[in-house]
């Protein structure tokens, strides 16, 4: 068992400081970093007897056509041996396995034809190969930016987006159509199993330095609470937060980007998602509980006007606050912030309160 380092050097000496990693099989983990000499990300791995790995920057053995990508570009995301992210000009490429960027190709499309008549903006794919899609940018400034910003027409531009999106929203969360039988479907069980991953992966890398027994209670709670009266499944984002959304006041339009994950679950899976995330900013020292609690004023009232039953809210906001935990645990800027908010959702006060204030001041 072992905690993800905080700092890591390359064999040159130069210094990196671990920005979040990910468990593998076999007690490894893969990780990415920043040298804190040009702030340019790096990438590796870390085995399970704690030797560190570490790649020359943009350089990846599976991820074709990185390398140069990364020199011209801004290496934005490198998961090492999994997927990275460049931004150029006004493209983004995700670089993935070969043979699996079609499936990332087809699903934007596929996105694109189900969000036309939503009012979201989503990135539209301009190339795609073997190992990579290139995707063009969504204007805008993403809600995670905007939510960290204290003027007050910064105030004003937060209220406005929210505004927008709680009436975009509901138009993308809809029952699928005809071809709603050829998209994968996350359901309540499925929501259970990922939650039961990731505390797993916390229990065998004593991630949160806690005794398993405790994270293992509350898994079952969350499972329990899952699996109590499901609702109808409607299109869904699957991993929608702040950083997911985009506002722009020019055009007064929502852009939504990752698109890859949509599928079919419940409503109450991307609301919930989205609304522990914005308490999590406030945890993380990010966001003001005031602009926290304006962003969900806004989730709560599209979810009443969606129909979404309270109950469902609370279960998926139950299994959000408790995965958080789990995959903060392994972020080293943030690990001691996992360990509190997991003692928070523990005690069964780091759920979103489902009432939130009007409109406070951010």
């Amino acid at each position: 068992m072992m905690h993800v380092p905080e700092h890591l050097a390359d064999r040159h000496g130069t210094e990196l400081d671990v920005q979040r990693a990910w468990p593998r099989d076999g007690g490894r983990l893969i990780f990415e970093a920043v040298d804190t000499g040009n702030g340019r990300i790096r990438a590796g791995t870390i085995d399970a007897a704690g030797f560190a790995r570490i790649a020359p920057f943009g350089e990846d053995p599976v991820l074709r056509g990185l390398t140069p990508a990364a020199m011209e570009g801004d290496l934005l995301v490198h998961r090492y041996k999994r997927r990275a992210v460049v931004r150029s000009d006004s493209l983004y490429t995700k670089f993935v396995a070969p043979g699996k960027a079609a499936a990332v190709a087809s699903a934007h499309r596929s996105v694109a034809v189900k969000l036309a008549d939503s009012g979201l903006t989503v990135p539209r794919v301009v190339t795609a190969g073997e190992s990579s899609v290139a995707v063009s940018a969504v204007p805008g400034v993403s809600l995670h930016d905007l939510g960290q910003r204290s003027s007050l027409d910064a105030a004003d531009l937060w209220v406005r987006a929210w505004q927008l999106w709680s009436l975009r929203w509901p138009r993308f969360a809809t029952p699928p159509g005809q071809d709603g039988g050829s998209m994968p479907t996350h359901n309540a069980r499925a929501e259970a199993q990922t939650v039961s991953r990731w505390v797993d992966q916390a229990v065998s890398f004593d991630a949160l330095g806690l005794p398993a027994d405790r994270l293992r209670r509350v898994q079952a709670r969350v499972a329990r609470a899952l699996a109590d009266d499901p609702s109808p499944a409607v299109l869904a984002h699957r991993d929608l937060h702040d950083k997911q959304l985009l506002f722009d006041a020019r055009t007064s339009s929502i852009g939504v980007i990752d698109c890859d994950t949509l599928a079919l679950a419940e409503p109450a899976l991307d609301l919930a998602n989205l609304m522990v995330h914005l308490d999590f900013r406030v945890a993380q020292g990010l966001m003001t509980a005031a602009a926290s609690a304006i962003g969900k004023h806004y989730i709560l009232d599209a979810a009443g006007g969606m129909g979404v039953p309270m109950g469902r809210l609370r279960a998926y906001a139950s299994a959000t606050a408790l995965r958080l935990a789990c995959i903060y645990a392994f972020r080293p800027p943030y690990r001691d912030v996992a360990v509190r908010w997991f003692e928070e959702v523990e005690s069964g006060r780091g759920q979103s309160p489902l009432r939130t204030p009007g409109q406070a001041r951010m």
